[in-house]
């Protein structure tokens, strides 16, 4: 399944948002492979995760469901209607 991950990034001096395409067997597998991983010993180590090449912290884990989309969803929300 086309997937997109959405990842806001930063604050100040500077911030931008990831919008990262991957394949993976279903978007409910996915957040449900993160979340083990970033759950294990590795999660209460540190203070940040790397997904993508981008650096996560707690919050984004906990709202990743929120921050991946079908490829269907991702047109439907962001289209524009002329």
């Amino acid at each position: 399944m086309k997937l997109i991950f959405k990842h806001c990034w930063g604050g100040e001096p500077c911030s931008g948002t990831d919008i990262i395409p991957f394949e993976y067997s279903s978007k409910e597998d996915f957040v449900l492979m993160v979340l083990d991983k970033f759950n294990s010993k590795y999660w209460k180590d540190n203070s940040y995760c790397e997904l993508f090449g981008s650096y996560l912290y707690k919050d984004d884990i906990d709202n990743l469901e929120y921050n991946v989309y079908t490829l269907d969803e991702w047109f439907e929300k962001n289209k524009y209607k002329f």
